[in-house]
């Protein structure tokens, strides 16, 4: 061991000449000496070195190896040497030390210190790993032929014989668009390698590769040799790295990519580590290709074995979608694409439907799910029964959901079409990251198998529609009992909902019947997941694929009542489809004879398709249920005539009298108008005179009774009259009043009082006055006949209001009787339904009014409590200018037919002869007859000034006289008066209203008559 002597100038002279490098450092570390050879090796001089922790002078001593040696050596133990790497600093690659440490004894023999020797010894250390290298290639080249493992050796002993911070292998070639990142190891980050990807340009990668030599740069940023694309150099500078070797990975005459190293500092590359990187490439370039074509060889011979396996699985399938799915998945392990479909197609339709994949995952985002034969390159291969090879989709014109593919990274395409002689059964493609490129082996297989795949589907076709026939016969004959053992509406639209869900696997399905009120479809029944939705949908006729299946009264269908033109939905119908999961619907009309009674409608999922045979199978069964629905209308119609027979023939038979009443009412109306004409006639001409006073007020009663008699007979005539609604403006106090009066005798006789409460300055409604007399009359009536049975009189109030936002006119009939039940009040407004004796009454009366009033746009309601019924009547007030009239003219005005000859044609001579006195007493010459085929040969010899004419005469109507006059003469239209108190006579009014003739009904008023005659003479 060496002893420290005395200090003297001999030491640092020995020391220095020492060809080692040495540092002697004390118990704690510090430098006590540090020869030239350490200057030389570190970089740091004697004089910054000595006195100083070690650690702070020469980083190399923070090793975690170096660390033991010289805690060994002040401990007094001699240890083994380990070998470093070291990078000093300027230096621009590292270089391998051999250290070694001994104890530093003083004079007396003690441990003062640690010695450690430092030895460059990079050549020998760099040899030895590159026969390192080389021993592990060789071994993996005999012993691995997993392509992986290869790929791991070599870019570790890359790492180790380059003393590189990171490696890379990557292949391809100048032919390629880019280089892909076969493996990378070292300081590369994450994102960098994940890319797996290189684009070709003007790098040391590409030149290598192009060129077939070794490519070394100090600085691959600002080398002017090299060039780079904009985004390439951005991932460069984001990484860091600056110096890199490329070394081409050739076999024979070609080149499989390059064997890439890369540095964080600038560097140079001697000789010898550019023949070693050479080295490694030619090495790993051979063991590259051996386990490429060994990981061929072994994936063609599993995918002969998969074929088989495949063969065997898919000839034992016979349900179609397992069958599908374990195709696409040997689809893509055979071809090795990443992705491999199946679409069925449908030749009818010219439609591809998406029935199966290798991933699921990646297809569940994928759309449109249903193609036509002229979309994508999935239906070109369809339409022109070819394979399609496509090796960039992003180019391809046919591409149909682009942001789908992007996401996936799929590039290429390649499809095939599945055909059974000439028959196409479905579409497979292939979707990968690069370009699929098969030989002729290949393509062999492929055909195999898709051949096998035909046969296979073709058998699971056969199966299914074998199984589809034996469920849907045993659903219909299921169906079939259970319909026929029920008579119930509500329970067959059960079984019909239930039924069709389950025969075609529908989300839901509905029975909609015919609303008789409205014509819209309402849900009897719904079945399935979103029954609740569809229990809650109501159509209009034409909307929806029921609505339009009941107009068209055939099969409707739609791939998506969303998207669908076709299909009208109302705004709140589309949002609780919306929310459902069904968009495939199938309207099924429901016929029963020559009526349409409702649809079977039914949802699905989207992508569903019915065949022909299954929508023929729910025709069936609509029309099973139609039938069904049918007997069961039939047998309810039935059992309710049954019921209520008896009591319908009393009520029909009461209506019949009732009508017979009116004809006769107004026979008799009619009858009674001539003798009250002639008397109202004479008794105002007399009036018109000078008479005595003692005669005078015998004149004036005669003449008002019998306005009073008119006044009851017209409104007998106006109760019995039949004739279309006319609207006008109505003062609803006058029609109560006209009403009460032909009641009001008959009322003061049983002991009921009527009390009048009037509202002053009512305004009018829009209303035939007729129909509302009648309503008044019934309510009169049906307040009489129940204060009557009471048998103790009473009082009826009759009351008009207006509502206080001025809209509506009010009008009561309030009665002081027993009320009615409490049970009846929901009914009285039914027809035939009546709370009277049997035989006393139709049940018509409260139900025609009913209708009357809400054809006016009124609303008729009763309230009832022992001892007071209100019927109450609402009527919307007329419109301001509807509700016009003409200001009264005073009194009517007369003009004198001085000069003027008149025709009067009647058959009842007592009037007759009383308008013959009215226009002779006005100057008026007069010509007479009897009937109207006397008059029209009047009129053929002379031409008359005014030509008055009753309507009933035994010889020629008034009707005949008046066309056959005005076809000879247009211009007597204008000359006609008609004189008549048939007005009740249907015929009758429409003929007087179509000709527009004006009409005096009669008893009529002298002056009136003149009246009429002023406006058709002047």
């Amino acid at each position: 061991m060496a002893r420290v002597p005395k200090k003297h100038e001999g030491v640092k002279g020995l020391l220095d000449n020492l060809s080692e490098a040495l540092v002697v450092l004390d118990p704690a570390l510090e430098v006590l000496e540090w020869n030239s050879s350490m200057e030389h090796l570190t970089g740091v001089t004697r004089i910054d070195a000595v006195g100083r922790h070690a650690e702070s002078v020469l980083p190399l001593f923070r090793d975690a190896s170096l660390g033991p040696l010289v805690r060994r050596a002040l401990a007094g133990e001699t240890p083994e040497t380990v070998e470093l790497p070291h990078t000093t600093p300027g230096a621009d690659r590292p270089i391998w030390l051999e250290a070694r440490c001994v104890p530093w004894r003083d004079a007396e023999g003690q441990v003062a210190g640690a010695a450690a020797f430092f030895t460059d010894v990079s050549d020998p250390q760099r040899r030895a790993l590159l026969l390192h290298a080389m021993e592990a290639i060789g071994q993996s080249l005999t012993s691995s032929l997993d392509l992986n493992e290869v790929l791991d050796t070599i870019v570790g002993k890359a790492l180790e014989v380059m003393g590189a911070e990171s490696a890379m292998v990557v292949l391809g070639d100048t032919a390629a668009s880019e280089f892909r990142v076969m493996r990378a190891a070292g300081r590369l980050s994450q994102q960098y390698a994940a890319v797996g990807a290189i684009p070709i340009g003007g790098g040391p990668i590409s030149v290598a590769v192009r060129e077939g030599r070794t490519v070394a740069t100090r600085n691959v940023l600002t080398d002017s040799k090299l060039w780079l694309a904009p985004a390439r150099r951005a991932d460069i500078e984001r990484e860091g790295f600056k110096a890199a070797a490329a070394a081409p990975l050739a076999v024979k005459d070609r080149i499989l990519g390059a064997l890439v190293v890369h540095y964080w500092t600038e560097r140079t590359f001697g000789s010898e580590e550019t023949a070693a990187l050479e080295f490694l490439a030619k090495q790993a370039a051979i063991a590259i290709r051996n386990a490429s074509l060994y990981e061929a060889e072994h994936a063609e011979a599993a995918r002969i074995r998969a074929l088989t396996t495949v063969n065997r699985r898919i000839s034992s399938a016979l349900e179609l979608d397992a069958l599908l799915r374990t195709i696409s998945e040997s689809a893509a392990e055979l071809t090795g694409a990443r992705l491999a479909t199946f679409w069925l197609a449908d030749e009818q339709r010219r439609t591809l439907s998406f029935t199966s994949s290798s991933v699921a995952e990646m297809m569940a985002t994928y759309s449109p799910t249903i193609m036509t034969y002229d979309q994508g390159g999935t239906g070109w291969v369809a339409r022109h029964r070819e394979p399609l090879i496509v090796d960039d989709m992003l180019g391809d014109e046919r591409l149909v959901n682009r942001a789908w593919t992007e996401r996936w990274g799929i590039r290429s395409f390649a499809g095939y079409p599945v055909l059974a002689g000439d028959e196409l059964l479905a579409v497979m493609s292939l979707g990968h990251t690069e370009p699929l490129r098969f030989g002729k082996d290949k393509l062999d297989l492929i055909d195999l198998f898709l051949a096998q795949a035909a046969i296979a589907i073709q058998n699971a076709r056969l199966f299914r529609e074998a199984k589809r026939r034996r469920d849907v016969a045993e659903v219909l004959a299921r169906l079939a009992r259970e319909l026929a053992s029920t008579l119930e509406v509500e329970p067959i639209a059960k079984l019909l909902a239930r039924g069709a869900a389950e025969l075609v696997n529908a989300r839901a399905a509905g029975v909609f019947l015919i609303e008789p009120e409205d014509g819209s479809l309402r849900a009897m029944a719904a079945y399935g997941s979103d029954a609740d939705i569809m229990r809650e949908l109501i159509f209009k006729s034409g909307e929806g694929a029921v609505g339009r299946a009941i107009v068209d009264r055939r099969i409707v269908t739609s791939a998506d009542v969303l998207s669908d033109p076709a299909i009208q939905l109302a705004a709140w119908v589309r949002e609780r489809i919306r929310s459902s999961g069904y968009r495939v619907v199938v309207g099924v009309p429901l016929l029963t004879h020559d009526r349409v009674i409702g649809a079977l409608g039914l949802g699905a999922d989207p992508g569903s398709t019915y065949s022909r045979e299954e929508l023929q199978t729910l025709e069936a069964l609509a029309d099973q249920a139609s039938l069904a629905f049918e007997n069961a209308r039939l047998y309810a119609s039935a059992r309710d005539s049954l019921v209520r027979l008896g009591e319908k023939q009393v009520q029909l038979v009461q209506a019949a009298k009732m009508s017979a009443l009116g004809q006769l009412v107004s026979g008799v109306a009619h009858e009674l108008n001539n003798p009250l004409s002639v008397i109202v006639g004479y008794g105002q001409l007399l009036l018109a005179r000078e008479v005595p006073t003692a005669v005078l007020r015998p004149i004036e009663l005669m003449v008002s009774q019998a306005d009073r008699m008119a006044k009851i007979v017209r409104n007998l005539l106006l109760f019995a009259r039949q004739r279309p609604a006319e609207r006008t403006t109505v003062n609803v106090n006058e029609v109560l009043e006209q009403t009460l009066a032909l009641r009001i005798n008959q009322l003061t006789v049983s002991g009921i009082a009527v009390e009048k409460k009037f509202a002053r300055g009512l305004p009018p409604v829009m209303a035939d006055p007729h129909q509302i007399e009648q309503v008044f009359l019934n309510l009169l009536l049906n307040a009489e006949q129940a204060m009557l049975e009471g048998k103790t009189g009473g009082r009826i109030v009759l009351n008009t209001t207006v509502s206080r936002d001025g809209r509506m006119v009010h009008a009561e009939v309030i009665d002081d009787g027993p009320g009615i039940p409490h049970d009846a009040l929901p009914h009285v407004f039914e027809p035939f339904f009546s709370t009277k004796p049997v035989g006393s009454g139709t049940g018509l009366g409260l139900s025609v009014s009913y209708g009357i009033v809400e054809e006016h746009g009124g609303h008729l309601v009763v309230e009832s409590r022992p001892g007071r019924t209100i019927f109450r009547l609402e009527l919307p007030v007329a419109q301001t200018a509807a509700a016009q009239r003409a200001a009264p003219a005073g009194s009517p005005m007369i003009v004198t037919g001085e000069g003027r000859i008149a025709l009067v044609v009647e058959d009842e001579a007592s009037v007759l002869d009383l308008i013959v006195t009215i226009l002779s007493q006005t100057g008026w010459r007069v010509d007479v007859a009897t009937g109207g085929h006397e008059a029209l040969q009047r009129v053929r010899r002379m031409r008359y000034d005014l030509i008055v004419s009753d309507i009933r005469m035994p010889d020629g109507d008034g009707e005949e006289f008046y066309r056959d006059a005005t076809k000879g003469d247009p211009s007597l239209n204008q000359r006609f008066i008609f004189i008549t108190g048939d007005t009740a006579n249907r015929e009758a009014f429409k003929f007087l209203r179509e000709a527009g003739v004006l009409v005096v009904e009669k008893p009529f008023q002298p002056a009136f008559f003149l009246d009429a005659v002023r406006r058709v003479t002047t």
